[in-house]
């Protein structure tokens, strides 16, 4: 029996592509050509050299302080007034 709780659990990069790859090969090619429309998106393992963490926090820190300035309330929302269109 699986317990649910409401936390999130935080997905790893590893878990991430494993479950991409159980995808239908359908579902396969349409994520590939959602990720081809992302001009300059370059997925990479994280290293642990502190001057890179220093720099993801400093980059996190402006997403969610451009966030904040939507006026929308969900992620969702917000994403979409980014976007132009649903990214989910």
């Amino acid at each position: 029996m699986t317990a649910l709780t409401r936390r999130k659990s935080k997905l790893t990069l590893q878990q991430l592509l494993d479950a991409a790859r159980e995808l239908p090969p359908i579902d396969q090619r349409h994520l590939r050509d959602e990720l081809a429309k992302m001009v300059g998106l370059q997925l990479v393992r994280p290293t642990g050299n502190p001057t890179a963490i220093r720099r993801g926090k400093r980059l996190a820190k402006a997403v969610r302080a451009e966030l904040a300035k939507t006026t929308t309330g969900s992620l969702d929302e917000a994403m979409q007034s980014l976007r132009g269109r649903s990214w989910s």
